[in-house]
């Protein structure tokens, strides 16, 4: 019997498979990797190492032989504990033991049993197949960046007094020259019309403003006060002809307004209220309020419009949906018993 092909394929299915007595192989993941020194991508994977301590039977290597043989428990058990045997007598001999596909058993240092796994096998299941892949660099291009030229030396500048002055100083005293030139220009050309800045006259002398508080209002001309003035009567509203200018004038239409508004006084009558619905198709009658409210809220998340309507004989009832008309009730009733609860019933208030 072949141990190691059967530890090989539980491998692939469970992390950990404990040869009785021996030791357990545990499978640990790892992810993708790079090898920078051989320049490899290696896949994902799952790792195998060897525990000396892990020896109480777990019964998977047993049960994958009942179910492989067609043996019985005990029979499985001591195939597993000869071939184990066999397995410490070739350690013993030798000093290492090769289990294919799986990997190396040696004696270390003070004889400590040591392993040594199969690099080449993948236990993850997900990655079969795969192998290490060669790792490529990429070549990465770096956008070029312009170059500013920048003059090695300033241009020549006049020489004033044996003194060089920068180009930009002359630049800016020849602009500072065309704007007086310009201001002046505007100011002698339209002086005669006052140009405006700022709201004052440019190139004139600005003079104090003199305010004078009057002690009488202004007269105005054609005007001739004659004591007190004509005054509509308060009774009259609406657009009426009245005489304005005087008892010989001509008759003038006026606006004299809208009659004032009298208060009403409010009215002493009780607003009714329209008639709710009467007919109420009852699914459930509880005997505790919170079974009432949890089947209401059943209903209306299942997007009834359910309600609890009463308490009658100790019990709350609950229904489904409430209307104000019997034809909308019933056929409603009909639809609730086909389709959710045959026991529902009408209930008329």
């Amino acid at each position: 019997m072949a141990l190691e092909h059967d530890i090989h394929h539980l491998l692939f299915q469970h992390d950990c498979v404990i040869l009785p007595g021996f030791g357990g192989f545990l499978t640990h993941y790892r992810p993708a990797r790079l090898d920078v020194q051989r320049k490899l991508v290696h896949p994902p994977s799952k790792e195998l190492s060897f525990n000396r301590h892990l020896v109480r039977q777990d019964g998977l290597l047993i049960d994958r032989l009942v179910s492989r043989e067609g043996m019985d428990f005990n029979a499985a058990k001591q195939s597993v504990d000869d071939e184990l045997a066999g397995w410490r007598t070739t350690l013993q001999r030798n000093g290492r033991l090769e289990l294919p596909r799986i990997g190396t058993f040696f004696h270390g240092t003070e004889n400590q049993l040591q392993f040594e796994p199969d690099r080449r096998v993948n236990y993850l299941k997900d990655a079969f197949g795969l192998r290490p892949v060669a790792a490529v660099p990429v070549a990465r291009q770096v956008p070029d960046t312009p170059v500013i030229h920048r003059a090695d030396r300033a241009e020549a500048s006049p020489v004033q007094g044996g003194v060089r002055i920068p180009g930009w100083l002359s630049a800016a005293a020849s602009v500072a020259i065309v704007l007086t030139a310009a201001t002046w220009w505007m100011v002698g050309d339209r002086g005669n019309r006052g140009a405006l800045w700022d709201g004052s006259v440019v190139g004139r002398a600005s003079e104090a403003a003199l305010y004078v508080l009057p002690s009488a209002p202004p007269a105005v001309a054609g005007f001739r006060d004659e004591g007190p003035g004509w005054t509509a009567p308060q009774e009259l509203y609406g657009v009426r002809r009245l005489p304005i200018a005087g008892p010989e004038g001509p008759l003038v239409a006026v606006n004299l307004g809208q009659a004032p508004v009298k208060a009403v006084p409010e009215s002493t009558a009780v607003a009714t209220a329209a008639p709710g619905p009467r007919f109420h198709i009852i699914g459930g009658c509880f005997l505790e309020k919170e079974n009432a409210d949890r089947f209401v809220s059943e209903l209306q998340a299942r997007g009834f419009a359910a309600t609890l309507i009463d308490r009658k004989g100790g019990l709350y009832r609950v229904a489904y949906g409430s209307y104000p008309q019997r034809a909308m009730a019933i056929e409603a009733l009909n639809a609730v018993r086909k389709e959710e609860a045959p026991q529902a019933w009408l209930l008329i208030k």
